[in-house]
This record gives C-alpha cells, structure tokens and sequence, in this order.
C-alpha cells in the first residue's frame, strides 16, 4: 500500500473535524474526490481509502490509531486549533469538578458553545475544540452533555500541555496544509448552490462553448486526459507542464468575458492585445485581483505562483537566469501537487462563472 496516499487521505478525514466539526467525516465519494484532486489517480485511491479512516454510517471519521496520537498536545504547522477555545472547554468542566466532585461534574455542550460566544470565542472554535477532545477521548459526550473520560478530575489546560511537550517547537502538518483547501471546497460544497463531486477539469470543458470557445474542447480534453496519464515519478516534468498549460487556458479563456462584463479583473493593458502576447505570471496577478470581481483567493494565488515557477524549467534562458548552477529536480510531490493547483485553480474558475455566467455566447 503507498503510504503516501493513506497519509494524504488521512490528513483530509482530520481536516474535515476542523472544518466541519458538528458533522465530521467525509463520505467515500467525497475522499475519492480528495484524493484525486490532490494529484492521484482513481484506482490508487481507490486502493489506500479502506486504510485511512474507520467507516462510521456513511461517513469515515479519523482511526483510532490517529485518534490516539490527537491525546498529545503538541504545536502543529499549520495549526487549525484555537487553543483559547480548548482552555476553555477543560476550564468549563474543570470548575464543574471543584464544584460537584469528578463523579458528577458535566455540562451541556449548548451551555459550553453559548458561555464561549458570550466570552467572544466563535462558535466554530468552540464546536471544534469540544468535537476534537470527545473523539480524541479527554471528553465523552451522551446526549449532549458533556464529562470528562471516566469520570476524571481536575485536567491541565491543553496549551499548557502544549507547552510543556513541545516546548514551543511545531510539529509538521505537510499533508494536511496540501488538503485543506481541498476539503473546505467539498465540504462547502454540500450546502451550497454549486455541483457537487464534479471533476473541474472535465466540467471547465462544458463551459467552453458559453465562453465562446467551443472549438477548443478537444484541445482541453487532451491536455487533461495526458495529464491524468502522467506518472508522477517517471515523468514530474510533463506532469507539471501540462498541469501549467491548463491554469493558463482556464484563465485565458475568460479574460474576454470578464472584460465584456466590465468586471475589475483583467482590465491591464497587458490584455488589450494578442493572445499571444499574454503572460501565465500577468494572468495570475490579475485573476487575483479586482476585490469582489477576483477569481483567485491568495492560497491559490500562491499555489499558481509556485507552479509557474517549475513550469520555468522549459525555458532554457530562464533556467540560466534565475538557476546558473543548476536547476534542481523535481520531486514526484510537487509533481502531484502541480496537479492539484490545476485542479483548484479551475475549480476557482469554476465558482467565477457561476457567480458571473456568460448569459450569450461570446461574439
């Protein structure tokens, strides 16, 4: 089993607890769906799923082997946790304890959220805190109502647990920095207007003939279907080529559009002319852009910037300009993560379109 791919979908079940902690877990569908955005392939995911999580009803929540080492408190990087919340939740309980004795000390977990709000904490933190502590075991939870495991006495705060492990050092999160954004995506997904499950890269190609473009669709679905093709490790090169060449049509291809529309992006002069003349670095810059009328958010901004510059390595002046000792290889990872930003950025893309559809066909 690649324990790559487990440690990958791994991270996504744990992410979904801080993004969605009152409904945690993703359904089997949706961490396929994870898994292949992330940069591989279906039947690989396929495989290493059954291995990530532990099946509960129709969702698949964190294995006790992971839930065993969330006991342990140390910094994380990237950190989703609000440890004021976490304070305040064992605070909550351990005041109960002095109060009542261990044996009798709970509280609702709707008193707990409504005194956390009133001390100005947001109520996802709170939810968050309490639900990653039952499902970690420090709490238990029956009918909503909240006591520590086993009846327990008095606890440390969990930042000074924090503190005194880690001594200030953070752990590194890599695989869950890779999918966060991922799944917050499929997870918005459920209660929004948006399709759901839907493969970006083959949806963006029914949009084409909105935009006008409909002689390209055998073009995009080349390039997909070669990059779904690609190897990650025998060919990272091509991969993260074909990964660009897409970011830079999704984006080419509605820059007249949203001129038309007289939106706030894409409105430089540097769009005014040829096609061809346009750069994937101006392109980025400017779906970033334009406040409201923006189709990229910062972390996708950052992500395009990256590919872009691996992308590079196919311009032989470039490689001696800015790598005059050599230009290091590319790893398998950033192979697969070339993947994923191709599928975020036109996923974004998406979204834009959805927010600004093309109401005729382009002239």
């Amino acid at each position: 089993m690649n324990q790559e791919i487990v440690s990958r979908l791994q991270a996504a079940i744990e992410c979904s607890v801080f993004l969605n902690p009152t409904e945690p877990g993703l359904t089997y569908d949706e961490l396929l769906e994870v898994g292949s955005r992330a940069g591989f392939l279906a039947g690989e995911v396929g495989d290493a799923a059954p291995y990530a999580g532990a099946r509960h009803l129709k969702m698949i929540l964190p294995s006790d082997h992971i839930l065993t080492s969330w006991k342990i408190i140390f910094y994380e990087e990237p950190e989703y946790r609000n440890f004021d919340a976490f304070d305040f939740v064992i605070s909550e309980l351990n005041a109960r304890v002095r109060s009542d004795g261990a044996k009798h000390a709970q509280l609702d977990r709707s008193v707990v959220v409504e005194r956390a709000l009133a001390k100005a904490l947001r109520r996802h933190d709170i939810e968050a805190a309490i639900t990653y502590q039952v499902m970690s075991g420090v709490l238990t939870e029956n009918g909503g109502v909240l006591r520590f495991f086993n009846n327990g006495g008095v606890r440390a705060l969990p930042s000074e647990q924090r503190q005194f492990l880690a001594g200030g050092r953070p752990m590194p999160k890599p695989d869950r920095a890779r999918v966060y954004d991922i799944v917050r995506d499929v997870i918005e997904r459920r209660i929004d207007a948006r399709p759901a499950h839907i493969e970006s890269l083959d949806a963006f190609a029914e949009e084409l003939d909105a935009l006008g473009y409909g002689v390209f669709r055998l073009w995009w679905k080349q390039t997909v279907a070669e990059l779904r093709r690609g190897d990650a490790h025998s060919a990272p090169v091509s991969v993260s080529v074909l990964a660009a060449a897409l970011v830079e049509g999704a984006l080419t291809f509605v820059v007249k559009h949203a001129r038309k529309l007289s939106l706030s992006v894409f409105r430089s002069r540097d769009f005014d002319g040829d096609p061809k003349t346009w750069k994937l670095d101006n392109l980025v810059a400017s779906a970033s852009s334009g406040g409201a009328d923006a189709i990229l958010d910062l972390p996708t901004k950052n992500r395009a910037e990256l590919l872009i510059r691996t992308r590079q390595r196919i311009h032989a002046g470039r490689m001696l300009s800015e790598f005059p000792t050599g230009v290091p290889d590319i790893r398998p990872e950033e192979a697969r993560d070339a993947k994923a930003t191709a599928e975020q950025v036109v996923r974004r893309v998406l979204d834009w379109l959805h927010k600004f559809p093309p109401t005729t066909r382009s002239d």
